[in-house]
C-alpha cells in the first residue's frame, strides 16, 4: 500500500508490468460489479496491448497504481482504458495519466483525444468533464467524449 506523500511517476508500460497492471484495471473496474453493466474484461489481451500501442503506468516505491491505453487512429487519439486502484484514488493519478496522454497526442501531431464511457457512470462522465472533455454522442450504452489538444 503506499501513502499520499510518495512520489509518483509515469512512464511506459513494459511487458513486465502486465500482471500488476491487470490487477490494478481488475480492482478498479471491481467497484461497479453490483451495477450489473456487461462491462468488457478491459484487462485481457494485455501483454499484447502493451506491445502494440502505448500503455502507460504510474507507479511509486509501491508499486503500479494505475494504468492508461492510448490508441492512434488516423484522425485521432483514443483513451482507451484509463483505471486506477481504489487503494490510490484521490492522489490526482487519473488526472495525471490524463494529461500525460493529452501531451502524447498532441506530441504525437494529433489535434484531438477521444474516448467512450459507460452512460451509467456518471461520475466519470462528470470527471471528464470537469477536465475539460465534452460529450459528442451516444450510442448505446457508450458515451463518447471528445477534448481538442
Amino acid at each position: 500500500m503506499s501513502t499520499p506523500d510518495q512520489k509518483i511517476t509515469l512512464r511506459r508500460a513494459t511487458d513486465m508490468d502486465a500482471a500488476a497492471l491487470k490487477a490494478v484495471i481488475k480492482a478498479a473496474y471491481a467497484r461497479y460489479d453490483d451495477r450489473d453493466l456487461s462491462l468488457p474484461a478491459v484487462e485481457d489481451g494485455l501483454r499484447d496491448i502493451i506491445a502494440e500501442t502505448p500503455v502507460f503506468v504510474a507507479e511509486d516505491s509501491g508499486g503500479i497504481l494505475g494504468g492508461l491505453v492510448l490508441r492512434f487512429n488516423p484522425d485521432n487519439a483514443q483513451i482507451e482504458n484509463v483505471a486506477v486502484s481504489p487503494l490510490a484514488g484521490g492522489r490526482g493519478i487519473g488526472k495525471a495519466l490524463l494529461a500525460h496522454a493529452e501531451g502524447e497526442a498532441k506530441s504525437a501531431g494529433f489535434s484531438e483525444l477521444v474516448l467512450a464511457t459507460h452512460f451509467a457512470l456518471p461520475e466519470n462522465i462528470a470527471l471528464y468533464a470537469h477536465l475539460g472533455w465534452q460529450e459528442t454522442g451516444r450510442e448505446g450504452v457508450k458515451v463518447y467524449m471528445s477534448k481538442p489538444l
